[in-house]
């Protein structure tokens, strides 16, 4: 039994944070994904301030006489409250939610704080018959009420989503009060909403509150803060600071820092150029999956890897794989590849789709490309002439379909 229970907490911990495996060097291309994962829609995680019980104490709970039994009345003791919230979090990691919040709700009953988070988090996740957000806000408020730092932030998360009988507007009180209790997680957002604050003096308290949560090792308050530094227009504009805290959330596997790493460094901003540095930080973010990435370092190959040699069918792979990713910039380069042959066969009828539909961002904002305005008029000029106007016509219609489809 305790070896079964040790392996669920370890694959519990790795489920809380969240470890991704890279892709291998040649990436496959697949039809462009019509849904994107909502992070409003991910389910609250257990966070920092919930961590389970230590192997010693596992021990101790497994061994208490009838551990199975749910407590029927609220326990008067601190030892009766932690022994309870130890059973709820084994009850968690075995997956069996009922047992948990049984638990939970009645060592929460007695004033235990964090065991009131948990019995909110199972609301929150749906994880129990009958759970609602109002009854996870009912718990959180408990917790609150203790400045439990979880469940101050899980109460922020959901203000901002305006769920139960929560306001955005409440949002920021919850973050600053689970900031300085000493959550990381509502450092960061603290500090995101000081930074979309119209008020001035603002601005240098964001600045300090992502630098608190950055220290910790947070890989997007890294990423943040190098933000902050960088493109913030109300920011310190430090080029040289960015550069360091965007490299250092790519040490800490961030998609996104390591490729603005990689430019910085490319383009010597920031520090001296480092053609190398620059090669080995936009591989590491293409090959995480940033789409972006893919597009840049289909590039890099185009002109030359890091021993110099061209390689342009596998710079046409990345493109491709960036374009199914939906960046506007790799569906543009593979179109090129395609209307020129570049490391694939020519093909203008693909070129042509690819070329339309590079017209739009990711994020669904027009794209402002001259050169990508050009090539899709081009392409439509000479498919008509060389096949039909009917062939135009059903490429149009395929690109507005996917486009309808993604709308929805």
């Amino acid at each position: 039994m305790v070896c079964r229970v040790l392996t669920a907490l370890f694959l519990f911990l790795l489920l809380v944070t969240g470890q991704a495996s890279a892709q291998d060097d040649a990436p496959s291309v697949d039809a462009p994904s019509e849904e994107a994962a909502s992070d409003d829609d991910a389910p609250a995680p257990l966070l920092r301030g919930l961590q389970l019980i230590d192997a010693e104490r596992q021990n101790d709970a497994l061994s208490l006489d009838d551990a199975d039994a749910p407590v029927t009345t609220a326990p008067s003791s601190t030892a009766n409250l932690a022994e309870i919230f130890d059973r709820a979090q084994l009850a968690y990691a075995t997956e069996d939610f009922e047992t948990a919040y049984v638990h939970a709700r009645n060592a929460a009953s007695g004033g235990h704080a964090r065991a009131a988070t948990l019995a909110g988090l199972l609301h929150e996740n749906r994880q129990i018959e009958e759970a609602s957000d109002a009854q996870a806000v009912r718990w959180y408020r408990r917790a609150a009420d203790q400045n439990e730092p979880v469940a101050l932030y899980r109460l922020g998360r959901m203000a901002q989503a305006a769920k139960a009988s929560l306001l955005p507007t409440e949002a920021r009180g919850y973050f600053q009060r689970a900031a300085q209790a000493g959550n990381i997680d509502a450092m960061l957002a603290y500090a995101l909403i000081l930074k979309a604050s119209p008020v001035p003096q603002d601005a240098p308290f964001a600045l300090e509150w992502a630098e608190r949560a950055a220290s910790q090792g947070h890989a997007e308050a890294m990423f943040q803060l190098a933000q902050m530094y960088d493109v913030w227009e109300r920011g310190p504009n430090n080029p040289q600071a960015a550069r360091e805290w965007y490299v250092r959330a790519a040490q800490a596997d961030h998609a996104e820092a390591a490729l603005q790493a990689g430019l910085m460094a490319g383009a010597g901003e920031g520090g001296p150029e480092d053609a190398a540095q620059a090669f080995a930080l936009v591989r590491q973010s293409a090959e995480a999956g940033f789409a972006p990435a893919m597009g840049q370092y289909g590039l890099m190959l185009l002109n030359g890897t890091d021993d110099g040699e061209a390689d342009a069918a596998t710079a046409a792979e990345w493109f491709a794989q960036g374009a199914v990713g939906g960046d506007a910039e790799s569906r543009f380069l593979y179109a090129v590849a395609l209307a020129g042959g570049y490391g694939v066969p020519r093909d203008p009828v693909r070129a042509y789709y690819w070329a339309l539909m590079a017209e739009y961002e990711m994020d669904g904002s027009r794209s402002l490309n001259v050169d990508r305005d050009r090539l899709a008029a081009a392409l439509e000029t000479d498919l008509a002439n060389v096949y039909s106007q009917a062939v135009v016509q059903d490429v149009q219609s395929e690109v507005e379909a996917y486009r309808d489809r993604i709308s929805r």
